[in-house]
């Protein structure tokens, strides 16, 4: 089974004349008619067709490609679900996505913000001209997140040409069997993800740096451009622990094959051994292989060769922190060689500040005209009687939420939202006992309401924020 390894990029205007240099370095499959390039970032797949083997430039749109995506990953056409890019088979050139009914059967045209641009000329492939198509795929089109794990979709490709006549699909028959799909490997972040705001040793938890988690607090801030973007942020979960890429190759280099893990709970007392165990992903060959880490009977674990391709690069610790100690974490790391001699490395204690606990999401009691509503009561709403109001906790003691929100859901798919309120800043502990008045206008009418209590917190595993805490209460209105 083929396969094709993406490399990561800044983005890509395609619109713009195909230019070599921007595609340098882009994984690439080998066509009978030319290759296939892609790049990608945590937004789009990029995708150039160098067709060294179409040289004919006719005008009009009967030169085409289609490009196919196995969204949900099984190898099987899955109606609805898994789709195809193609060109529009008239002028102006447009690409169109279209979802698999079957096999070698499509909806029509859906709308897409994917974008398509075709250039005629040389290449650094071959210096005679030849057809050139650029494309650029959303990520959230093909259900691709770009996060800690390996992101592998399978693919199929067609490029026809007029002039010389050609029709090539790869692999054949691709549009009425998955089975043999090429492996599209995604790249999860560039050299240094962290744009040169690593940690001198352990560069950062996740995608989130290490410079930008405060020493004292242990919370972290990035950059409102960076993704992702936290404020004021705790740590929970899981937590990828990731080693410096320059400070790991030099250790490397200097002989070191081992490291320890120093922990303490506070920013007071003796560090400790620190022991877990986790898994990742291995390129060997053509495909991925799970393997095994853990510490040895000196607590070490293994330092991993720095050019070695794992699905988390440079994987130093793996933390399931569910079980720990709210509060601050400290963690340092001591480097030695393959017979335990001590190997120099860069001072650095990463502080984490760990939040596992539950928000406090509850919907104390409705109101109306100064009585309180039951659970699936009906009442008659009317002006003279005033609006309903909605008591409720939306609150965390650590500090730590980012936004509440209340709604009233009715009807078929309908809603009313009462309020929406999100980060003010500050370790913010969010509102209890608070009163929540309905507009004049609700109920817009005379049905079912159910009202659902919403609720996050500024808490990061390094990739996104954790945590969505929910209560409802649900009552007949009766517009009167």
């Amino acid at each position: 089974m083929s396969s094709i390894r993406s490399a990561w990029t800044s983005a890509i205007n395609v619109s713009a004349a195909f230019n070599p240099a921007v595609w340098a370095g882009a994984g690439q499959l080998t066509l009978s008619v030319g290759s296939m390039l892609v790049k990608n970032d945590n937004q789009f797949l990029y995708v150039a067709l160098d067709l060294t083997g179409d040289t004919g430039n006719g005008a009009g749109a009967s030169d085409y490609f289609w490009l196919t995506f196995d969204v949900d990953r099984n190898r099987a056409i899955t109606k609805n679900v898994d789709v195809n890019y193609g060109t529009y088979p008239t002028p102006p050139l447009r690409i169109g996505r279209q979802l698999y009914l079957g096999a070698g059967s499509w909806t029509g045209l859906l709308a897409t913000t994917a974008a398509v641009n075709e250039t005629f000329g040389p290449s650094t492939a071959s210096a005679t001209p030849h057809r050139i198509w650029q494309i650029r795929i959303p990520l959230s089109e093909i259900k691709v997140t770009i996060g800690s794990l390996a992101q592998i979709v399978p693919i199929g490709l067609r490029v026809s040409s007029t002039t010389p006549a050609f029709t090539v699909d790869t692999p054949t028959g691709f549009d009425t069997d998955f089975a043999n799909l090429i492996d599209l490997i995604f790249a999860l972040g560039p050299t240094d993800p962290f744009g040169g705001l690593a940690g001198v040793t352990m560069a950062g938890v996740g995608n989130v740096p290490a410079t930008t988690i405060n020493a004292t607090s242990g919370r972290a801030t990035t950059a409102s451009s960076y993704v992702p973007y936290v404020q004021n942020a705790a740590f929970g979960g899981t937590l990828n622990i990731l080693g410096n890429n320059v400070t790991m190759e030099n250790l490397w280099a200097a002989g070191a094959r081992k490291y320890l893990v120093l922990h303490r709970v506070g920013t007071s007392g003796a560090f400790t051994h620190f022991r877990q165990t986790w898994s990742n992903y291995q390129w060997v060959g053509t495909t991925y292989v799970l393997e095994s880490f853990g510490p040895d009977s000196s607590d070490m674990y293994p330092l991993l060769d720095p050019s070695g391709d794992y699905s988390i690069q440079k994987l130093l610790l793996q933390w399931s922190s569910l079980g720990a100690v709210n509060g601050i974490h400290q963690f340092q790391v001591q480097f030695f060689n393959a017979s335990g001699v001590a190997v120099a490395s860069p001072a650095q204690t990463l502080t984490l500040l760990i939040d596992n606990s539950a928000a406090d999401v509850e919907i104390l009691g409705l109101t109306y005209g100064g009585k309180a509503i039951t659970p699936c009561q009906n009442v008659t709403v009317t002006a003279a009687g005033g609006p309903v109001s909605v008591q409720i906790n939306a609150a965390d003691a650590a500090g730590d939420l980012y936004a509440y929100s209340l709604a009233a859901l009715y009807g078929s798919n309908q809603s009313v939202s009462l309020a929406s309120v999100g980060y003010p800043g500050g370790n913010w502990t969010g509102v209890t006992n608070s009163n929540i008045v309905c507009p004049a206008t609700f109920p817009p009418t005379t049905c079912a309401y159910t009202f659902i209590l919403g609720a996050s917190k500024r808490v990061t595993d390094g990739y996104e924020y954790l945590g969505y805490w929910q209560a409802t209460d649900s009552v007949t209105l009766t517009k009167g």
